[in-house]
């Protein structure tokens, strides 16, 4: 099948005092034909800076959860270039939006979500998958949850790509070059179209959902997208009002809630079940 250009204009985002981010702005440049223009890259099918086709990753020198779009940037999503931390430390490449369902441990406004594009990280995460397989990198590929900053008021997705989960993993050079492709693919090749869901309960790697949106488990026969996750530790916090804002901060229309039946417990079902028949929304348990 031939693949469609991406006509929403994105943009990379970066910190220069990220090792992650500079092993794939790196990779950008070494393999993918990006250049560098003062603190920022930028990529020209025709080598001009003039060329229609011009891409943008831009540097900011704060640290990785502090860097947002600035007024100047006219794209209309961002992909962050990042590191992962984890305390288990193991090598990870890992894909989420930024956003808090409660309080704001990480930065960001508490009980505040941001825009999110679920195709277009359904794109990312396989493009990511196939390149770890096709390489032997053979590194956990995974979703988060929606954690940790920033926020912004904007109606522009946030998607932070990363690297885990400590130094080592930051500066290889193949996880560098994995990550720039993906993002790289991901603001040249429109995103495949797919039905978009909410999902709720399971831990913060949220495995289940993860299988649901690299192909592995379908719902109705079809591939699905998921766009913003609730982890079961957050849904004790959460509320009717916080659950609405996840169904309308999407580019997507969603179609439904979905419930990770083993990643909950009783309570915490009843109350995504009433919340959802409050919201006339469809939920469903896998």
């Amino acid at each position: 099948m031939r693949q469609k250009i991406e006509t929403k204009k994105g943009a990379i985002l970066y910190s220069t005092k990220n090792p992650a981010s500079l092993n794939i702005i790196r990779n950008l440049k070494e393999h993918f034909a990006w250049q560098e223009n003062g603190q920022n890259l930028f990529f020209s099918a025709c080598g001009k800076t003039s060329c229609c086709t011009k891409l943008f990753a831009y540097g900011q020198n704060v640290e990785i959860l502090e860097v947002k779009p600035t007024a100047h940037m006219t794209e209309e999503y961002f992909l962050y270039a990042s590191s992962h931390k984890s305390e288990k430390k193991f090598p990870s490449l890992t894909v989420h939006v930024p956003g808090n369902w409660a309080e704001a441990g990480y930065g960001g406004k508490p009980k505040t979500l941001n825009y999110s594009f679920g195709c277009k990280i359904k794109q990312i995460l396989k493009y990511i998958e196939q390149e770890n397989k096709k390489n032997n990198l053979n590194w956990n590929v995974s979703l988060e949850v929606d954690h940790h900053g920033p926020t912004i008021e904007e109606k522009k997705p946030l998607i932070f790509v990363e690297i885990g989960s400590d130094k080592e993993e930051w500066e290889n050079p193949l996880a560098g070059k994995i990550i720039a492709g993906a993002l790289f693919s991901a603001l040249l090749v429109k995103s495949p179209e797919y039905k978009t869901y909410i999902g709720f309960g399971g831990g913060h790697y949220a495995p289940k959902f993860t299988d649901y949106v690299l192909g592995k488990r379908l719902i109705d026969g079809e591939e699905i997208a998921i766009s913003h996750i609730c982890p079961k530790y957050r849904i004790e916090q959460i509320d009717r009002d916080i659950v609405q804002e996840a169904i309308k901060k999407n580019f997507e229309k969603i179609e439904g809630i979905l419930i990770d039946k083993k990643g909950v417990d009783k309570a915490q079902k009843e109350k995504i079940v009433n919340i959802s028949k409050e919201l006339k929304i469809k939920y469903e348990f896998v």
